[in-house]
C-alpha cells in the first residue's frame, strides 16, 4: 500500500469519526494501537507490531470500514461459479493472507451471497485488484473482467463461449 492510499483511508475515517484519532500538530496520527486488530500506527503508517505503554488507543481505518460496512471496493462474482466456489474462496483467503501480512489496512470483509452473485467487499482497492488478478491467472479465458470505480465484476463464462 502506498502512503497516498493510507492517507485516503485515514481521511475517510478521520472525517467520519474525528474523536477516534490522536493527531499530532502535523495532522499525522501519533503512535497509536487499534484494539480491534492489533495494528499499530507509527510515524503516520499502519503496520503490525507490539503496542507499547503510552500509545493512544485508536480504531484503525480498516476496522472502521468493517464495522460500518463501508467497503472501499467490491468484487462481484457472477456466472457459473458453483463448480469452482471452494477454489475461489481459497484464492481469496490466500491473497488476503499475503496482503494483510504487509498491509494491515487491506482486508476482505464478510462475503454476501445473493441469488447467483457473490459480493466480496474489501477495505482497500489493492487487495481487490490482487484477488481479481489471481482469479484471472487461474481461469484465464474462462472469465470476463470489468473494472469500474466502486466495483469490479468477474463473470465466469459458459463453457461453449470461452475464448482461447
Amino acid at each position: 500500500m502506498t502512503m497516498h492510499e493510507s492517507r485516503r483511508d485515514l481521511g475517510f475515517a478521520r472525517g467520519r469519526r474525528p474523536e477516534r484519532f490522536a493527531l499530532q500538530a502535523s495532522g499525522k496520527i501519533s503512535d497509536a494501537a487499534c484494539p480491534g486488530c492489533g495494528a499499530v500506527a507509527a510515524h503516520g503508517r499502519w503496520s503490525w507490531g507490539r503496542a507499547t505503554a503510552g500509545m493512544a488507543v485508536v480504531v484503525c481505518p480498516a476496522c472502521v470500514r468493517i464495522r460500518e460496512r463501508a467497503a472501499a471496493h467490491v468484487l462481484e462474482l457472477t456466472g457459473d461459479l458453483g463448480r469452482c466456489w471452494n477454489e475461489v474462496k481459497g484464492i481469496i483467503a490466500n491473497v488476503e493472507r499475503a496482503e494483510v501480512e504487509d498491509h494491515p489496512l487491506e482486508r476482505v470483509m464478510p462475503f454476501e451471497v445473493r441469488d447467483d452473485r457473490v459480493f466480496v467487499p474489501t477495505t482497500g482497492l489493492h487487495v481487490a485488484r490482487r484477488i481479481a488478478a489471481a482469479i484471472v491467472r487461474r481461469w484465464r479465458h474462462g472469465v470476463q473482467l470489468r473494472f469500474t470505480d466502486p466495483c469490479t465484476r468477474i463473470e465466469w463464462l459458459p463453457a461453449g463461449s470461452r475464448r482461447g
